[in-house]
């Protein structure tokens, strides 16, 4: 399953659910799904300093695993929404919700859902569907002496992703 099947299928478990998306670590969105109809609340570059803050703040709430377990999500409540982030393998699923739900059901609706998908679910790296220019930057900023971390947040790619293309850079 794609993406953006998977993206359709969550956003269907739950009437209240308004947006679906699959952000990578460095919080860039490869995919989203918006109910239609629905009006958004974040607009102009927000929508995108949401999804990089919310990668953010998964990735830093890691470092407690080894004290507090496996982290399952972080949820924002706000006025208007409720927002989730799913970590799933080197991703995090993001959805929001109307205000007035119960929390823990669509929690656990949502959950069980990337639970089962999440062994259909392709998100592994693909590094053709880079674009050439993409990938001639990352060579020349390799090439420079930039750290792998830099190149992937100068550019918006994973890190993983960014690793994967400095490989076949440096075998050719």
């Amino acid at each position: 399953m794609n993406d953006v099947d998977f993206l359709n299928r969550l956003l269907a478990i739950n009437p209240s659910l308004r947006f679906s998306g699959l952000v990578e670590k460095s919080g860039h969105l490869c995919g989203s799904v918006i109910r239609q109809g629905i009006s958004e609340h974040l607009k102009g570059r927000n929508p995108e300093i949401s999804y990089t803050q919310s990668a953010y703040i998964v990735e830093l709430r890691k470092i407690f695993e080894n004290e507090l377990g496996s982290l399952n999500s972080v949820i924002y409540i706000y006025d208007k929404v409720v927002m989730f982030s799913i970590p799933i393998k080197n991703h995090i699923v993001v959805f929001s919700t109307d205000r007035n739900i119960n929390i823990d059901h669509v929690f656990q609706q949502a959950q069980s859902f990337i639970k089962n998908a999440e062994t259909e679910l392709d998100i592994a790296l693909d590094v053709k569907n880079i674009a050439q220019d993409k990938k001639e930057s990352v060579r020349n900023l390799y090439d420079s002496g930039i750290s792998e971390e830099m190149i992937a947040e100068q550019l918006d790619l994973n890190l993983a992703t960014v690793k994967s293309l400095i490989k076949i850079i440096t075998t050719k």
